[in-house]
């Protein structure tokens, strides 16, 4: 499921911002941004993260900023002198002029803010699991409000796919009729001309062979029940995208075969409308956690 939350927290002069956003996956994926003495935490954070999602794709990215009044960032020397010794080598060999001076301030290590080291990380890390937890709270809020969205719409596929089973249940019994009236007039018809009667019995028993081959009861019955388990689902306080995602499997598959089954057009079209209701349902459960 797509989602976004943000928190802040102020310790001192630094204030601390967690960004998350979760776009769609069937795994649980974490993309962390933040600066390199926060990476000892890593997996405490993706623990964290873990209590409120399941699954989806989440991008976290921590952010410090200092106040106006905080020290200034200072240069490391050692750091800018190994960069420019390596640089000037460098450009020896390649006979090109070197960079100007303030071009390594951008460089790893030359600038030491204090935010970045693993020691003020561990100090700051009760400022960022808090800021983390907040912002996994916004974005479970986020989620929730799409995922009711969604909980609607599935429901009303749902309702979609009974009425197309109600009206495939009421043409069912007509398959049967229809095939013996059209089986009675062709044979009449190809014997008319021929000196021989048909037996009733013939008939009968060829229209029984078809009733068994195309009877479509138990997959109607399990396609009712496949329908009332995927709403209980649904209402399910638990997260449920996985078991949602496998009814759909199970709806697509008795649709088509009572598609398959069936020689009647209204009930093949009848079918046709369902399967695209539970692909339109595959669909959004494909986003669901």
């Amino acid at each position: 499921m797509t989602g976004y939350g943000e928190a802040r927290e102020r310790l001192g002069d630094v204030l601390c911002r967690v960004e998350l956003r979760s776009v769609n996956n069937r795994h649980f994926k974490l993309s962390l941004r933040c600066p390199d003495g926060f990476l000892q935490f890593e997996n405490e954070m993706e623990h964290l993260l873990r209590e409120t999602i399941s699954r989806g794709s989440v991008s976290m990215a921590i952010r410090f900023d200092r106040s106006a009044n905080s020290q200034a960032p200072r240069i490391n020397p050692a750091a800018v002198a190994d960069y420019w010794q390596q640089i000037q080598k460098i450009c020896a060999d390649l006979s090109v002029a070197p960079p100007e001076l303030s071009t390594l301030l951008t460089l790893p290590g030359v600038l030491d803010d204090g935010a970045f080291d693993a020691t003020t990380a561990q100090q700051m890390w009760p400022v960022v699991e808090r800021t983390i937890r907040a912002a996994a709270v916004h974005m479970g809020e986020f989620r929730r409000r799409e995922g009711a969205s969604m909980a609607d719409e599935l429901l009303a596929q749902c309702a979609a796919i009974a009425c197309q089973v109600d009206q495939i249940t009421t043409m069912a019994p007509q398959v049967i009729h229809e095939y013996r009236d059209k089986l009675l007039q062709r044979v009449n018809e190809l014997v008319k001309d021929l000196d021989t009667r048909l037996s009733p019995s013939d008939v009968l028993r060829e229209v029984a062979i078809h009733s068994d081959r195309c009877d479509i009861t138990e997959e109607i019955t399990r396609l009712r029940s496949h329908l009332s388990q995927f709403q209980k689902l649904l209402d399910d306080k638990a997260s449920q995208g996985r078991k949602l995602d496998f009814m759909c499997q199970e709806l697509f598959r008795e649709v088509n075969t009572i598609g398959s089954k069936s020689n009647h057009v209204g009930v093949a079209h009848a079918a046709v409308e369902a399967k695209v209701c539970v692909e339109r349902m595959r669909e959004i459960v494909q986003n669901v956690e």
